[in-house]
């Protein structure tokens, strides 16, 4: 038997609907004016930015380069790149309370 015959044990797991304690979300094309829109509670909500325990943790989970030695040096470019993108973050997040205050 198929899905045109109308039976569910043929669907596969995959696609089939399971159901949620959550309510359903409204579609889209009748929120898309309010999208971008701020709830009541927008300014309890607590921004932490921090330095990572271990710097460079995420790229030692990615493990060697899969690529050959001797080209560029993909690595230590990575871990420049999430050294200036994580003081950037750092500086960014210290400026949130003084936007906020200034709102």
């Amino acid at each position: 038997m198929s899905l045109i015959d109308g039976h569910a044990d043929d669907i596969p797991p995959s696609l089939k609907v399971v159901p949620t304690i959550y309510p359903t979300s409204p579609p889209l094309e009748e929120e898309i004016g309010r999208f971008w829109d701020v709830g009541p509670d927008f300014d309890a909500v607590e921004i932490r930015i921090e330095p990572p325990e271990r710097p460079l943790a995420l790229l030692e989970q990615l493990g060697p380069s899969p690529f050959e030695r001797g080209g560029f040096p993909l690595i230590g470019f990575l871990a420049t790149t999430y050294d200036k993108v994580s003081r950037y973050a750092l500086e960014r997040g210290a400026m949130i309370p003084r936007a906020r205050e200034g709102r």
